[in-house]
């Protein structure tokens, strides 16, 4: 198909435009309009519902339609189309059907002269996208309340106004056979080392998928990171969060259509980091870091821990509580690891359905669920009251950390068996096993549990306590400079 539409225009308008319908199979929303400027035939090409009919009208016809030039040839109206009369905020000259055909899909204006093998490409983008909106997953009490766009070029222009400097780069890759998808890589020129622009270069161009719809297509060849339990890529909406990170020597990727900004490389303790901790005071930014490692914590290993406790540790449970447990335990009909097992599958349940229904109907599952069905279940002895507590405390930790839910809901599960098993020798497994795999895990050089493991000393201001603006602004922390990365710049 590629070599079949890789080829020159032809002189000839009419076999042209009968090789543009053939490309698209004469699909119902290509648009050939036929006029003639000064006596020479053109052609105007356009793809319904891509183009702004409007600026298409004051742009393109309305020239056309007053160029007057007696005895024209049809190099003199392409000279007047190509560089006189006719202006854009993108314009481009083509020369192959190949090219035709990527224009056409990203909203351009093809004009065709006859007599003349090649063409111009108008930009008159005019198809609906969405409005900037809140930011859905990082949400932020006093910052931006604006969102990435599924239109890339919106994307770009947010990004631009918040680092209104020329050594802002976007550059631009294709992927997708089918989709044609545009993506942009965007960094700064001089923060970003060349060894990753390029490795993440050669990367985006091995993608031979068909289509390109979500930031999951390209994730897994941007890391290429196997083995690994936590991924060396991170997405954010936010362009003040992308424009932050960016400027500490990070590369990020935008997807036309997708409102997501992939970064890499990513750390572990960025998951700790919101955007209001940089609004309050350090010490309040302390203490609510500190209450993001707590919820990391009790929604990964608190399941396991309590049932490593009440099978194989009674003696670290006081008294009042221990006769409480097994009084409730006895009056259930399950082992208590099957009990654990079976709240959690439940609570997940619940969490997939509120997530797929529409909100009207989405509160009420959870209502249902968390309170109707609870309530039954304890009553009726299915299900104890301090499991119940326990599953209740771990899945509101769990709310804490959005970009974690995948690793704690592993953790938690595996935590259970290990703990059922092996009490709290198996907990010190899992969690040894936890640390390693982390430590182990390599994003681009930068070592994911950075700057803790390897320590480096100034780049500690950022992790746990964060320090005042006057301070920051004293020493610039690129990422590549930490203890044991190996970019080169």
């Amino acid at each position: 198909m590629n070599d079949d539409i890789n080829i020159n225009i032809y002189p000839r308008l009419e076999r042209s435009i009968a090789k543009i319908k053939e490309i698209f199979g004469e699909s119902a929303d290509v648009n050939v309009v036929k006029v003639y400027v000064s006596g020479v035939r053109c052609a105007v090409v356009t793809l319904e519902a891509m183009v702004s009919s409007a600026d298409l009208s004051k742009m393109l016809f309305a020239p056309l339609m007053d160029f007057n030039m007696k005895n024209a040839l049809p190099e003199d109206v392409f000279e007047f189309i190509s560089s006189q009369g006719i202006f854009s905020v993108e314009q481009k000259q083509i020369k192959t059907f190949d090219d035709i055909s990527q224009k056409l899909c990203s909203g351009f204006a093809v004009v065709l002269v006859n007599g003349i093998d090649k063409g111009m490409a108008y930009s008159a983008q005019g198809f609906s996208i969405k409005s900037i909106e809140e930011s859905s997953t990082e949400a932020n009490v006093k910052g931006t309340k604006e969102a990435l766009s599924d239109n890339l070029r919106t994307s770009m222009s947010l990004i631009r106004r918040r680092v209104k400097n020329p050594l802002l780069r976007f550059e631009f890759v294709k992927a997708g056979k089918l989709s044609n998808t545009e993506l942009c890589l965007v960094y700064i020129e001089g923060k970003t080392p060349e060894k990753l622009k390029k490795l993440i270069r050669a990367r985006l161009k091995r993608i031979k998928l068909d289509l390109i719809l979500t930031t999951g297509s390209v994730l897994p060849f941007v890391s290429e990171n196997r083995g690994a339990f936590f991924s060396a890529v991170s997405t954010t909406e936010r362009p003040d969060v992308l424009a932050a990170k960016i400027n500490e020597g990070r590369i990020a990727v935008l997807i036309d259509g997708v409102p997501y900004a992939a970064v890499c490389p990513t750390l572990f303790i960025e998951n700790f980091q919101t955007v209001d901790d940089y609004e309050e005071k350090p010490y309040l930014a302390f203490y609510q870091r500190l209450i993001r490692y707590a919820a990391f914590f009790i929604a990964s290993f608190l399941p396991g821990f309590y049932v490593a406790a009440a099978m194989h540790h009674p003696e670290v449970l006081s008294r009042a509580l221990l006769l409480n447990l097994i009084a409730s335990e006895e009056s259930t009909p399950f082992p208590l690891v099957a009990e654990m097992f079976i709240v959690i599958v439940m609570f997940e349940i619940l969490r997939e359905a509120g997530l797929r229904l529409p909100k009207a109907v989405g509160g009420a599952v959870s209502i249902v669920g968390g309170l109707v069905i609870g309530d039954a279940a304890v009553t009726s002895g299915l299900i104890s009251a301090p499991l119940l507590i326990i599953i209740g405390i771990t899945a509101t930790s769990s709310f804490a950390l959005p970009s974690l839910n995948a690793q704690t809901t592993v953790l938690r599960l595996v935590g259970v068996a290990a703990g059922g098993m092996w009490g709290f020798f198996g907990m010190g497994i899992l969690i040894t096993v936890f640390l390693i795999n982390a430590a182990a895990t390599d994003c681009f050089a930068v070592p994911y549990t950075s700057p803790i493991a390897p320590f480096t000393l100034k780049a500690m201001r950022d992790v746990l306590v964060r320090v005042g603006f006057k301070k920051m602004q004293q020493q610039e922390v690129i990422i590549e400079d930490l203890n044991g990365a190996k970019g080169d710049k």
